[in-house]
């Protein structure tokens, strides 16, 4: 099976409600399992030399209300997106107040799109990458401050 294929199986999981997706193909067996806080695949002997594993932000608790900053990860890889729409405003801009659950930014991969949220609130002090570039899974994206 194609690590791209895999790959976009793991978005797929993110992505829905599923808690575990198995697929059967060319003799080869692939289960993905939604965990604590890991998204891991299991495979038969035929592929047992691939491993992934992709941190889901969204099932890490969140930070202590002390903490002074912290880095939001891109959950998946794709293409960061700091607007809703070519020519608005951006979803937000450093120095700005954010509340939790607030849309921070947006990673498109294969085609669906993916909201970044504030975990907590906070103050953003940072945005870790540029607009329109690849960002891969677990890459900070956006510093909120205490």
């Amino acid at each position: 099976m194609e690590q791209q294929r895999i790959k976009s199986l793991i978005d797929l999981l993110q992505a829905s409600d599923l808690s575990e997706l198995t697929l059967s193909e060319a003799g080869s067996t692939l289960t993905l399992a939604r965990q604590a806080d890991m998204v891991q695949n299991t495979t038969s002997p035929a592929l047992a030399g691939l491993t992934v594993a992709t941190t889901l932000a969204q099932a890490k608790p969140p930070a202590p209300a002390a903490a002074l900053s912290q880095d939001i990860p891109s959950p998946l890889y794709g293409i960061l997106h700091l607007t809703p729409a070519p020519g608005e405003a951006s979803f937000v801009t450093v120095g700005q107040q954010v509340e939790a659950g607030a849309v921070l930014c947006i990673v498109e991969a294969m085609k669906m799109f993916h909201q970044i949220q504030a975990p907590r609130a906070g103050v953003v002090e940072a945005l870790l990458a540029e607009a329109g570039s690849e960002v891969d899974a677990g890459q900070p994206v956006v510093r909120i401050g205490g």
